[in-house]
């Protein structure tokens, strides 16, 4: 191949790559002017809100097992393992599946003496005109350092009750306490699965966000298009019982709970509709 071939083809496929660039870059430019004429035409914007009233299908709480002594870290450690593998155990002869059954945290933390500050004569050395002469005695603050005394260990287990109607989640909180839980808090009501009652409630959003852009096109005599884009918002809102274990309710060290109820909770969702006006 000569030199002149070599430079035809380099031409060639240089003119190929310089036309490709122009599709692409007309391309592009052609989806951002729809956009952009999109965005400029005429259109309105409504809103609906959808909210689902469903009830809860688990409960949920936090227990703890706390385990303070000297400074024997195995032994503690042992009473506290002893303690969380009995109310484990407790929670899965009533009926709570292992999987259900979460360790949340598990720490070992020192615990410290501290030692009051006490004022300490020392003699005060000046200079005279010949030699170093003592002086009056001034006071100097002495700190003594802090002094581990002990341990403590801190097992935190969240329980998750499914079918909380057939199992008696009163008998379990008292249950959990009298095996060795040192405190039980936390105890919520949720829905395990929200994504079912959030669709309802986001289709319910949708067709009332519907009916008010017709109303409002039958009532401006204009005529409605097509859906531009439709924004989402919304959080489930949660109503528990109100005794004292409801939301971050506690109880410690007792061998009965107080009467529960889960009540219900509102799944409410909001959609901004966009439409273009024909």
């Amino acid at each position: 191949m000569t030199n002149n071939e070599k430079i035809k083809i380099g031409v060639w496929i240089a003119k190929g790559v310089a036309m490709i660039l122009v599709a692409v870059a007309a391309f592009i430019y052609a989806g951002s002017y729809a956009d952009s004429i999109a965005n400029m035409s005429p259109s309105i914007n409504v809103s609906g809100i959808g909210k689902v009233v469903a009830k809860p299908d688990v409960a949920r709480f936090t227990l703890t097992i706390q385990t303070e002594g000297g400074k024997d870290i195995a032994a503690l450690r042992k009473i506290n393992d002893d303690s969380s593998n009995k109310i484990v155990d407790f929670l899965k002869k009533s009926g709570v599946p292992k999987e259900d059954i979460k360790t949340t945290n598990y720490s070992m933390t020192p615990r410290y003496q501290n030692f009051s500050c006490r004022n300490v004569p020392v003699p005060q050395m000046v200079e005279t005109n010949t030699m170093m002469a003592s002086a009056p005695y001034i006071g100097t603050q002495v700190c003594p350092p802090s002094e581990v005394v002990g341990y403590t260990f801190n097992n935190t287990i969240e329980v998750t009750v499914r079918d909380f109607e057939k199992k008696d989640v009163t008998g379990l909180l008292a249950g959990v306490v009298k095996n060795g839980a040192t405190r039980v808090s936390q105890l919520r009501f949720e829905l395990d699965d929200p994504s079912v009652a959030r669709s309802l409630a986001k289709a319910e959003a949708i067709k009332k966000a519907q009916a008010e852009a017709k109303r409002l096109a039958k009532e401006s005599g204009i005529s409605l298009g097509r859906i531009l884009s439709i924004d989402e918002s919304g959080s489930p809102m949660y109503y528990s019982t109100k005794s004292s274990l409801g939301m971050g309710g506690e109880v410690s060290a007792v061998d009965t709970a107080p009467a529960i109820e889960a009540g219900s909770q509102d799944i409410s969702v909001t959609v901004n509709v966009r439409y273009a006006l024909k």
